[in-house]
C-alpha cells in the first residue's frame, strides 16, 4: 500500500500538470490507501509511504528548480502527515514515540533473530545451506531467540538471501539490480520521467523493506515489486520489434500455467508432487496411514517424502513410528533421534516419543521424557510431567518410579507429583522431599503454600502439627491444616483465630450511604433480595450492638445457594463475636468451600 501510493502520487501530479479531472480520483484513491494502512496498523507502510512520497516530492521539485513547485511539494507533505497525525491512532502508538528513550535495540525479538541467523550464516557464508532449508537448520542455530515458536524466516529476505544461497548470490543480485537501474536514465523530459521516478523509488524502497520483512519471499509482493522495477526502466522508441522474444515470454507464460494447474491438482488431490506441495501431501498421507495401522504405507510415504526434504523433522517423527509399529525400534530411535536434532525446542516431541516408547520400551521412554521436561518452559513443565504420570500410571509402573524420583528432586514437580497421591504415598513421597530439602529452601512462597495446603487436605494432621512446632515460621504457610487440626482437637477457637490471622483479606462491597438503621431495615423489608442493602444492615445491626439481628441478617443470605460467599464470612464474624467457636468455625468453612467453588 505505501509503494503504491508513491506511484498514485505521480499519476495525480501527471494529470493535476496536463488539467485533466482524473487527479480527483487518484487522491481519493490515495485516502484509501492511508486508510489501509492505518486500520492494518503497519508502521512499515507508514514509513514507506511518508519516506518514499517525500523522496520523490523533493527530486520533483529539485528538479524543476522553482520555488513555488518545492513550496508546494512541501505544502502537500506537511498535508500529508497532518492527516496520519490526526487519524494514526493505534498504529502510531505501535512506534513507541513516547518511550524512544527507555527502548533498547536488543530488547526486540526481531534482533535476537537476527542475531541467531548470522550465527548460521557463519557456519556456510560461501555456499549457504540451500534453498528452501532455513527453516529446517535455523532451530539449531536459536540461541538468543530461542522459544516455543518455530521461526519460519530470519525477518529479513536479504539475510534469508545470504544463509540459504552464500554471499555471491546476494552480491550478484545487487549488480544485477545495479545494471537494471542504469537502465531507469536518462531521466529527462518527454520519457515519462516523473511516472518512472515513482516507481524507481517503489522498487528501491521494496529492497530497503527487505533488509526488515520478508516481502521478496512472498508471491503476491514479489511480483509487485519486479513489476515496479520494469515500469522504471527506460525504452527508446527505437526498440525493433523481435518475433523470439515473444515466443520466449509465450513460452514462460505456458510454463507457469501448467506449474500452477499441477500445484492446484496435486493439493486437492493429494498428489506426490515434488516440492512443498508433494511433502505436505505425504505428511498428511502417512499420519492417516499411521492411524490406521498401516505402518508400512507410512514407511514407504515418508520415504519418498524425504528425498524432497531431507531436513524436515515431522517426516522422520512420521517414519519412526510407522517403524515402531512394525517392530524395527533401532531404525525408528535413529529416526527420532533426528526429529529431536533438527527440533531441538519444542518439548512436544520428546514427549509424544515417550508416550510411543512407554508400553514396548519402558527405559526410552523416561530418557525421552527427560529431555521433554529439560526442553520445557518454567509454566510448560509441571503439565508435562503430570501428563507423563497420567500415562505411565496406566501402562508402566517402571517408568511411574522414575517418574517419581525425578518429581520428588525438582521442587516445581513436586507439587504435580503430591497432588495425584495421598494417605501413605503422600507421606512417603513427602519424607523423600523432606530429604532432599529439608528447609524448604527450593520453593518459593506459592509453592509452600500449595505443599501445606495439600498436606492439610491428603495426609496426617497431627504429623503437621509436630513439623510446625519444629519450624514455627512455617505457620503462616500451614495455618489451615493447623486450624483443622485444632478442629479436631475440639478447640474451636484457636482454628477460628489462626483463620483471622492468617486468612485472605476479604473482598466486601463498598458503603456508600449514611442510611440510619431504621431506613436501612426499612429498604431490606421492601427488597429482601438486594444484597447490598442487606450488607449495608448488617454493618449497622454489628455497630450499634445488635449481634443477634446482625446473624440473622446474614443467615437470611448465606442459607441461599447462590448467595455471596462473603454472607458466610459475616455469620462466621456473628458467631465469634456471640463466641460460639464452634459455628464460627463451621461458618468460616463454608466461606471458604464457597469462594474456592467460585474461584473454579
Amino acid at each position: 500500500f505505501g509503494i503504491t501510493a508513491i506511484v498514485l502520487l505521480a499519476c495525480g501530479q501527471d494529470d493535476l500538470r496536463h488539467g485533466r479531472k482524473r487527479w480527483l480520483i487518484w487522491l481519493m484513491a490515495l485516502g484509501i490507501l492511508i486508510a489501509a494502512i492505518v486500520l492494518n496498523f503497519s508502521r512499515a507502510g507508514l514509513v514507506i509511504l511518508v519516506g518514499g512520497s517525500s523522496l520523490w516530492i523533493a527530486v520533483v521539485a529539485l528538479r524543476q528548480r522553482s520555488s513555488a513547485r518545492i513550496a508546494l511539494g512541501f505544502s502537500f507533505l506537511l498535508l500529508l502527515l497532518t492527516a496520519i497525525l490526526l487519524f494514526g491512532g493505534q498504529t502510531l502508538e505501535r512506534f513507541h514515540l513516547r518511550e524512544v528513550g527507555g527502548l533498547g535495540i536488543s530488547t526486540d525479538f526481531r534482533w535476537r533473530i537476527f542475531r541467531d541467523a548470522f550465527q548460521l550464516i557463519r557456519a556456510s557464508p560461501w555456499c549457504g545451506i540451500g534453498l528452501g532449508n532455513f527453516d529446517a537448520v535455523f532451530a539449531i542455530f536459536r540461541s538468543a531467540s530461542s522459544g516455543d515458536t518455530r521461526a519460519l524466516h530470519p525477518e529479513s529476505d536479504w539475510l534469508w538471501l545470504w544463509s540459504e544461497l552464500g554471499w555471491p548470490a546476494v552480491a550478484l543480485i545487487v549488480i544485477g539490480a545495479a545494471f537494471l537501474i542504469r537502465r531507469v536514465l536518462p531521466l529527462r523530459e518527454g520519457t515519462n520521467q516523473r511516472f518512472r521516478l515513482a516507481a524507481l523509488i517503489g522498487a528501491v524502497v521494496f529492497a530497503l523493506h527487505g533488509l526488515l520483512d520478508v516481502p521478496g519471499h512472498r508471491v503476491g509482493t514479489a511480483f509487485a515489486g519486479i513489476f515496479l522495477l520494469g515500469l522504471s526502466l527506460h525504452r527508446p522508441l527505437g526498440l525493433k520489434p523481435s518475433r523470439w522474444i515473444a515466443s520466449l515470454f509465450r513460452l514462460v507464460g505456458l510454463l507457469l500455467v501448467v506449474s500452477g494447474a499441477s500445484w492446484t491438482v496435486a493439493a486437492r488431490g493429494k498428489m506426490p508432487l515434488p516440492g512443498v506441495v508433494g511433502v505436505a501431501n505425504a505428511k498428511e498421507l502417512s499420519a492417516a496411514a499411521n492411524r490406521d495401522r498401516n505402518f508400512a504405507e507410512t514407511v514407504s510415504l515418508t520415504n519418498h517424502a524425504l528425498a524432497w526434504a531431507p531436513l524436515d523433522w515431522q517426516l522422520y517423527f512420521l517414519r519412526a513410528l510407522g517403524e515402531v509399529g512394525m517392530k524395527q525400534p533401532s531404525s525408528a530411535l535413529d529416526d527420532f533421534r533426528r526429529a529431536r536434532f533438527l527440533e531441538p525446542n519444542a518439548y512436544e516431541v520428546p514427549l509424544a516419543e515417550g508416550n510411543v516408547w512407554l508400553s514396548s520400551r519402558p527405559v526410552l521412554a523416561a530418557t525421552a521424557w527427560r529431555e521433554a521436561l529439560r526442553r520445557a518452559g518454567p509454566e510448560q513443565r509441571p503439565e508435562a510431567y503430570s501428563s507423563m504420570l497420567s500415562n505411565a500410571s496406566m501402562q508402566s509402573p517402571e517408568v511411574s518410579r522414575i517418574l517419581e524420583e525425578i518429581g520428588l528432586r525438582q521442587h516445581d514437580l513436586v507439587l504435580a507429583y503430591l497432588s495425584r497421591v495421598s494417605g501413605e504415598l503422600f507421606n512417603h513421597a513427602l519424607g523423600e522431599f523432606f530429604k532432599h530439602d529439608p528447609n524448604l529452601e527450593t520453593l518459593s512462597e506459592t509453592e509452600k503454600l500449595a505443599l501445606f495446603s495439600l498436606w492439610s487436605e491428603r495426609s496426617d494432621l497431627e504429623q503437621l502439627s509436630k513439623i510446625v512446632q519444629q519450624y514455627p515460621d512455617w505457620l503462616s504457610y500451614a495455618w489451615l491444616g493447623m486450624a483443622r487440626y485444632d478442629a479436631t482437637r475440639k478447640d474451636f477457637r484457636s482454628a477460628y483465630e489462626l483463620t483471622q490471622r492468617f486468612g485472605e483479606a476479604v473482598a466486601l462491597p463498598r458503603i456508600t450511604s449514611t442510611s440510619s438503621l431504621q431506613e436501612l431495615q426499612s429498604r431490606f423489608y421492601a427488597a429482601p433480595d438486594n444484597y447490598a442493602v442487606g450488607y449495608a444492615l448488617y454493618r449497622e445491626q454489628m455497630q450499634r450492638g445488635r449481634i443477634d439481628d446482625a446473624l440473622l441478617t446474614a443467615r437470611h443470605f448465606s442459607e441461599r445457594p447462590n448467595a455471596p460467599a462473603y454472607f458466610h464470612f459475616l455469620e462466621a464474624q456473628s458467631w465469634a463475636a456471640k463466641q460460639n467457636w464452634e459455628r464460627a468455625w463451621n461458618a468460616w468453612q463454608a466461606f471458604h468451600e464457597a469462594k474456592a467453588r467460585a474461584a473454579r
